[in-house]
């Protein structure tokens, strides 16, 4: 490619990562604004973290639905109406005069967000040449990434500065850009072959694939269960703006600990590294009733638990692409789906914490998870194992006969 036509697709390929920021920001935002959201509505903190677990839900449960109900229609047009419709149900979000309201919203909104995210990564994948598409798929992706670092203490800052219906409002801003940049520069990509809901579901009932995503399930729910109360959790610890600070950290090393996960599992082998990655993750957060007592502590808590929790997503998605072979897309999908219901379970087990014991005692919920997901980590191996000699004798009687 020339240099003008290779600026060009990186420009359409940055307007796409651009949506994806805005679907990021918007999906772990509402963490920074738990208590402002509880006291605006008249409800719980409990109940106001539960926005999260919505959100999460749905996305993991309606985004392979929405997605294979609208994959006959032009890609184009998918992606410009699903970030619409995610602006404007921000904007509804923001409006929101009671829980109900604001929850029937993040409900839509996940719905948006779990059809715009797939689309992009396969819109991506399919208008660069065949070794470019991880690079292009890179950039897409690390739009979500890069939310966490950037996009929700931007979004945290604004509502600072007006309120937290402000950081909805920031959130449908960047939609409308991201939905102009790709009018304005992605060209009509005819849809791709349609794949069945079935097909899509049956890796589901493979013991090893099944095995491998309960682990994204458990460290994402342990996980979670203390992100989405970190505003009540470090309250005492700093100003307004600690939050927004702590966040800030804890994305910079999610990206490092996602970078050096991906080396260390070519250098080393993922089960290795995601083995390493959840002690790292659960005695972490066993300490957590240590760590939140100060500000410098509570940095070093974010650090870790930045670097190691993200630090399982590469060898997992290797593991999975290992075990799936010429279905490693479809394993993929499921694999988001997995982390997004890990969020939404989070959640709910954060918000019992929260509701019963307090958001000192979070480190229970969230050791547990990474606990139990450690656990069974041999487990997902075994099943690995086996399905690998089944195939295996399968094809030596292929073979034979």
């Amino acid at each position: 490619m020339r240099p003008a036509a290779e600026q060009a697709g990186l420009g359409k390929v940055l307007v796409l990562a651009l949506g994806t920021f805005a679907t990021g920001t918007d999906a772990f935002i509402i963490a920074g604004l738990v208590p402002a959201v509880a006291g605006a509505l008249h409800t719980s903190v409990a109940a106001a973290g539960q926005m999260v677990t919505v959100f999460a839900l749905v996305y993991a449960v309606g985004s392979p639905l929405i997605t294979t109900a609208l994959a006959n229609l032009p890609r184009r047009a998918v992606l410009i109406g699903a970030l619409l419709c995610f602006a404007l149900v921000n904007v509804c979000s923001a409006a929101s005069q009671n829980i109900i309201m604001l929850g029937a919203t993040r409900v839509l909104a996940a719905l948006c967000a779990g059809l715009f995210a797939p689309g992009a990564a396969a819109s991506a994948s399919g208008m660069v040449p065949p070794g470019r598409r991880g690079r292009a798929l890179a950039i897409v992706l690390g739009g979500t990434s890069l939310s966490t670092v950037l996009g929700v203490p931007l979004g945290l800052y604004v509502a600072e500065l007006t309120s937290w219906r402000g950081a909805f409002l920031f959130v449908a801003a960047l939609a409308v850009l991201a939905a102009i940049g790709i009018a304005a520069l992605l060209p009509a990509v005819e849809p791709p072959p349609r794949i069945a809901l079935g097909e899509r579901l049956a890796l589901l009932r493979r013991p090893d694939i099944l095995s491998i995503l309960l682990v994204t399930v458990c460290a994402n729910a342990g996980g979670f269960s203390v992100y989405t109360y970190l505003a009540p959790l470090f309250q005492g610890v700093g100003d307004a703006g600690t939050v927004r600070i702590l966040i800030f950290v804890f994305g910079l090393a999610a990206v490092c600990g996602g970078y050096l996960a991906g080396h260390g599992s070519d250098t080393w082998g993922a089960t290795r590294v995601l083995t390493g990655s959840l002690v790292v993750f659960t005695i972490n957060h066993f300490l957590l009733a240590y760590w939140a007592d100060a500000f410098t502590t509570s940095v070093l808590y974010m650090v870790i638990w930045g670097v190691a929790g993200w630090g399982t997503v590469p060898p997992q998605q290797h593991r999975l692409v290992h075990a799936a072979g010429p279905a490693a897309g479809i394993a993929i999908s499921l694999n988001a789906s997995a982390i997004y219901l890990g969020i939404g379970l989070g959640g709910l087990l954060g918000g019992y914490v929260v509701q019963t014991a307090g958001a000192d005692h979070l480190w229970l919920s969230a050791g547990c998870g990474g606990a139990l997901a450690l656990l069974l980590v041999p487990l997902s191996v075994a099943a690995e194992r086996r399905t690998a000699a089944a195939r295996e004798r399968t094809t030596e009687a292929t073979a034979a006969s």
